[in-house]
């Protein structure tokens, strides 16, 4: 979740939840997001005039010792061997995984095309129960153990936040809305690409999972989201699979985690038809057509657009586009095909 300006894997209806439920890591996790907001604001705003430089795409692993802090300890960096701390070799895995996909898959150079080095910053805070990014770099807690744990170890759940940062340098969907959902859908999209990339999976294999491995045993249910059966990953998931069931209230920034639901099944269904590469491929150079204040319906117009495009180029099948709308059909959204 962006809370408009940071973007956290667990969204604050789940930390709500458990908070009444008695959990104290969860409450402090939910009071700790509120001290982020005008950071990552203000680079958001100002992205047209930020200072771009070419960078090394290099990695750096620092400790923050369970304070609040970022950027304390620098314990391994990019070229160095494998550190005592596991959590550090798997930040350092992980981050290099999703930055390779990105790099030998559509050519992007680090997260934002010019090679922005990947700073992740692991246990922070007390028995913290997040991760996130905020706009320049990752963070991400232990866990508790009662509900979650080492959120850097989860394959899908760095990709996840680190496509927080593509999304932010290729489109900045604005986070409320149906623009804020497109904004967690493509972040949804690329964690579970990659994470089935990592684990060598088809998608007949995939769980279709995001967070599933974060999860403890004390926590209600099997993940954050389904992508393949919205609305079900545990008992505070109340994702619409279709825009009969679209939520209109003003909570979630208007729904960014609710109503992601409804393209994340529309691209379930896509790949089932298509296969996951072509899939991920028109997503990708969808998301890089889009702008700050696209809708579903502008999505789903630059989608077909873009998959008639790499039909004509011979870059995807023939039945690329019949597909997707197939797909986003059978989720409420009807597109009309020139």
């Amino acid at each position: 979740m962006c809370n408009k300006h940071y973007c956290f894997i667990v969204p604050p209806h789940i930390l709500e939840e458990l908070a009444k439920r008695g959990n104290i890591s969860c409450k402090q996790a939910l009071n700790d997001s509120k001290r982020f907001l005008e950071r990552r604001r203000t680079i958001l705003n100002n992205l047209l005039v930020r200072e771009f430089e070419d960078g090394n795409s290099e990695r750096f692993i620092y400790d923050s010792q369970n304070k609040n802090e970022q950027r304390l300890v620098l314990v391994r960096k990019e070229g160095d061997v494998a550190t005592q701390d596991e959590t550090a070799n798997k930040a350092y895995e992980t981050s290099g995984f999703v930055r390779d996909y990105f790099k030998d898959t559509f050519g992007l150079d680090s997260i934002d095309g010019n090679g922005l080095d990947i700073i992740s910053n692991i246990h922070y805070g007390e028995a913290y129960n997040n991760a996130f990014w905020d706009g320049d770099e990752m963070t991400y807690g232990d866990g508790d153990g009662k509900e979650f744990t080492d959120f850097a170890s989860a394959i899908d759940v760095v990709a996840h936040e680190l496509a927080h940062g593509v999304t932010q340098f290729l489109s900045n969907l604005e986070y409320q809305s149906q623009p804020g959902a497109l904004n967690e859908h493509f972040s949804d999209v690329f964690g579970t690409v990659i994470k089935q990339k990592y684990l060598k999976q088809d998608i007949s294999e995939a769980d279709w999972l995001i967070g599933d491995s974060v999860v403890s045993e004390g926590f209600p249910g099997v993940a954050i989201r389904s992508m393949k059966a919205p609305g079900t990953a545990n008992e505070f998931d109340t994702q619409p699979d279709h825009m009969d069931n679209y939520y209109s209230g003003s909570s979630d920034n208007q729904g960014v985690h609710i109503n992601s639901g409804i393209p994340n099944k529309a691209f379930y269904l896509s790949c089932l038809e298509i296969g996951i590469d072509e899939c991920a491929l028109i997503w990708f150079d969808t998301l890089k057509a889009l702008w700050r204040t696209a809708n579903f319906n502008d999505m789903l117009e630059t989608t077909i657009a873009t998959a008639q495009r790499l039909t004509q180029e011979k870059k995807v099948s023939d039945t690329a586009v019949d597909a997707i709308a197939k797909s986003f059909s059978k989720v409420g959204l009807t597109p009309i095909i020139a």
